[in-house]
């Protein structure tokens, strides 16, 4: 009787879960269908000004090749302004920025002394000469075109645009995992944006009209969350403010970062996105996302239930595969927008731990505490 109660709770869960999976795929569907046009030329008069934001903390490894990316943009030099924000950092980081760009008139270095990324970005959209904003993070290698292509759907009227982040690097099993993971998360933020719903982005792929973050005020109300400095003002400058927001598939509007080194760093980043849940300021998407990971709940005690009788046995493998059909779905759809390779092996590999991974990542994200940057962060805060 348990295991029949368990089996349609979760028959229940999966219909809803492939429906949103398999319209986050006509999402993604849409956006590669949309016609692409060659990008005007680089000096052209039709560019507007832009301030490229640069947060960054102890990332002495790191910074150097992030620079000379950016150096490398074909945009208009007078209509570029790049502001690296040192947010305190305890390493050689901004002794490195500050040699890089010494003799670079458009790029400025603010110096932070740990106040927290929000922190740091709003000074530099006070500090900023440009009428579009645009974020990166110093772990980003970007296309020589990446700003122009970004930067495109402004001249077509967008008050916020987003673009595409995927993993470089695939040399181990867990690079691959971790670089099918990201694809799915930036997959289907590209699918809400595709069905007209943009809930999801990435900061270091990620612009706005400066006159939007003054509208919406900001982060006001959510410095304090250590994450969330993207979709807090996607969701602000949309449905607050009425803000047209358009997602950038070209492939020269993709940025490149590398994956975690370790499984700790992993998990330490990912809980500090999940931690941002806490303060989402959309009701019906936490909703949603409660009805999600009851969801992911079910599917991790699964096999537990399985055990019990060869129908549960054969009920638990029928869900499994359904699970495995829809989220391949939207792998691939992604894959192929994205341009990026998948190994079937490494999906299936990958659906075995998923639901594990995000159950755990929820509940720490949510209540527990970790550390990002040399900093103690607890997530229940009030």
């Amino acid at each position: 009787m348990i295991a029949y109660s368990f089996f349609t709770f979760l028959a229940a869960l999966t219909a809803v879960y492939m429906l949103f999976l398999f319209r986050l795929r006509s999402g993604i569907r849409w956006l590669a269908g949309q016609p692409v046009e060659e990008l005007p030329d680089a000096v052209s008069d039709a560019w507007p000004s832009v301030t490229v934001l640069l947060p960054v903390r102890n990332e002495e490894a790191n910074i150097l090749a992030s620079i000379a990316s950016l150096l490398q943009q074909r945009y208009p030099a007078d209509r570029l302004d790049v502001l690296i924000l040192d947010d305190g950092s305890e390493d050689r980081t901004r002794d490195l920025a500050e040699e890089a760009i010494a003799t670079q008139q458009h790029f400025r270095l603010i110096r932070g002394e740990g106040e927290g990324k929000k922190t740091m970005l709003t000074a530099g959209v006070q500090a900023a000469r440009g009428e579009v904003i645009v974020s990166t993070d110093a772990d980003c290698m970007h296309d020589a075109d990446w700003l122009r292509a970004l930067v495109e759907p402004f001249l077509q009227g967008a008050d916020i645009v987003a673009g595409p982040v995927v993993y470089q690097g695939r040399r181990s099993l867990f690079q691959r995992l971790q670089a099918l993971e990201f694809l799915g998360l930036v997959g289907v933020g590209a699918g809400f944006f595709g069905i007209g719903f943009p809930r999801l982005c990435n900061g270091a792929n990620f612009a706005y009209r400066k006159t939007q973050f003054h509208a919406v005020g900001g982060y006001e109300g959510n410095e304090s969350i250590q994450s969330g400095d993207d979709e807090f003002l996607l969701y602000r400058i949309v449905y607050e403010n009425g803000g047209q927001a358009h997602f950038v598939a070209r492939p020269e509007a993709v940025v490149r970062t590398a994956p975690a080194s370790t499984i700790g760093e992993f998990l330490r980043q990912r809980i500090r996105w999940a931690s941002k849940s806490r303060s989402c300021e959309d009701r019906r998407f936490v909703s949603f996302l409660v009805l999600l990971f009851l969801y992911f709940l079910f599917v991790a005690f699964a096999p537990l239930m399985s055990i019990t009788s060869l129908v549960a046995m054969l009920a638990g493998l029928l869900f499994f595969v359904l699970k495995v059909i829809a989220d391949t779905a939207v792998l691939y759809a992604a894959a192929a927008l994205f341009r990026q390779p998948l190994r079937i092996a490494d999906v299936l590999l990958a659906e075995v731990l998923h639901a594990y991974y995000l159950v755990l990542v929820s509940l720490v994200g949510l209540f527990g505490r970790y550390t990002w940057k040399n900093r103690k962060v607890v997530t229940n805060r009030s």
